[in-house]
């Protein structure tokens, strides 16, 4: 084997993505599954300081070039070869609606971007280092009502 490979399967951002789909495919095993994706969920955050929820869903070839921090949300989607930095957080924006963000495919979130509520990201999108998008929350806001933004203004 060479080098890359090598550093590819030691890499902490491989080490994450496996302990996120040994969780995905425990918590679809009834009881002692859920309790198993539990486990490992603890340990995804002991070592890596990161919770990525067992119910979420991501696609293949997501990368995590350097994992830290990172909180996915259980019902976030991530499209296939998607990219996500430090510090990112993909989350409802309260606590009574269960809107998360979808990212679709090659999708770029640079650190410390936080996505809340029902906000999409079409594919190979790109979303810029601390930016705080905002989706629709609450019962009166339908869906595509009001368009994901940035917050204070800030261009997307």
């Amino acid at each position: 084997m060479g080098q890359a490979t090598v550093a590819w399967f030691l890499s902490p951002g491989f080490g994450l993505a496996c302990h996120y789909r040994a969780a995905h495919w425990a918590v679809a095993r009834g009881r002692w599954g859920r309790v198993l994706a539990l486990l490992i969920e603890r340990r995804m955050i002991a070592r890596f300081g990161c919770h990525v929820s067992a119910q979420a869903r991501i696609g293949p070839g997501v990368r995590f070039p350097h994992p830290l921090g990172i909180v996915i949300g259980e019902g976030g989607f991530v499209g296939s070869r998607a990219t996500i930095y430090q510090g990112v957080t993909l989350g409802r924006r309260s606590v009574e609606v269960a809107d998360y963000p979808r990212l679709g495919d090659g999708v770029t979130l640079f650190c410390g971007a936080t996505l809340l509520g029902a906000v999409f990201v079409p594919d190979g999108g790109t979303i810029g280092a601390q930016r705080l998008m905002l989706g629709a929350a609450g019962r009166e806001a339908a869906p595509g009502e009001r368009p994901p933004r940035a917050a204070a203004g800030l261009p997307v």
